[in-house]
């Protein structure tokens, strides 16, 4: 954990981050926001929003921040409103092959968490973040991983490191699902400096994890967002929510999830992970 954060401002993030079940995405967005080290004044883009999670947990962590998001995707960007409505977050679209719609220099930190995998350039795009970002401004940034680990989806480790392929779409493409590509860590360290960031760190995260967890994963995604689960079902397993009295099974579920999330604090391996974080500066 970041010594950075005020013992305060770790505790909120840790109570925002207690309902999240998808332990890679709980690591992820807890070491995003540590080595963000947000304070009071910061103005913070995030490029590709998504569903607005990182916004929302910034939003909550009772500092006065300036908080605005971007997505291509306009259905994203309509359930990132519904998750942040009464929030004063400015969202809108933009196309980091083209340009974003912001003057330069405009922002202190920018989040692109899962984003440079799906670009047709990534240094393209990068070098477009790079432009609103004000000089010595902190980019964190994460990618999906390509040394990811056998449990996590086993059959394309399997056909990765055996075969030289990968399930393209579907319940089983897994870890590749929609993804031009994935890097590894030091191959994302280079595009982030061709880009003309300054490099930091680059960590992998999270090794340890249940046997073809991002297939249950995608399961769970189906069952909430298919509308196959009661309102009170959802609202326990929501990451928007605050933890709550959970059902029996859901409950033991999010306790075995985080006993072996916790594997990941004693031992890793160097370059294994889901992820890759990138921390660079301007």
């Amino acid at each position: 954990m970041s010594m950075q954060l005020s013992a305060h401002i770790q505790s909120k993030l840790g109570s925002l981050l207690a309902n999240t079940g998808d332990m890679a995405l709980k690591r992820r967005a807890g070491r995003i926001i540590e080595e963000l080290n947000p304070r009071d004044g910061d103005k913070i883009l995030e490029v590709g929003c998504g569903d607005g999670f990182y916004l929302h947990i910034l939003s909550n962590l009772g500092l006065k921040l300036k908080l605005n998001g971007v997505d291509i995707d306009g259905n994203a960007l309509k359930s990132a409103k519904r998750n942040l409505k009464g929030k004063k977050i400015e969202l809108g679209e933009a196309d980091l092959m083209k340009k974003t719609p912001f003057e330069k220099e405009s922002f202190d930190k920018i989040i692109m968490s899962e984003v440079a995998e799906h670009l047709p350039d990534d240094v393209k795009g990068l070098q477009e973040v790079r432009k609103v970002l004000k000089k010595g401004g902190i980019l964190v940034l994460t990618v999906p991983n390509y040394n990811f680990p056998f449990l996590w989806d086993p059959v394309n480790w399997v056909l990765q490191n055996f075969f030289g392929t990968h399930i393209k779409k579907g319940f089983w493409a897994g870890i590749w699902n929609q993804h031009r590509r994935l890097y590894k860590p030091l191959q994302i360290k280079k595009v982030v400096e061709k880009a003309g960031f300054s490099v930091e760190k680059y960590e992998p995260l999270t090794f340890w994890s249940l046997p073809f967890n991002h297939n249950l994963l995608h399961f769970a995604a189906i069952k909430l967002y298919g509308g196959g689960l009661s309102g009170s079902m959802v609202s326990a397993i929501s990451k928007f929510e605050k933890k709550s009295q959970k059902p029996f099974l859901i409950d033991t579920a999010f306790k075995i999830v985080n006993v072996i999330d916790r594997l990941n604090d004693l031992w890793k391996p160097k370059n294994s992970g889901v992820a890759v974080l990138v921390k660079a500066r301007k």
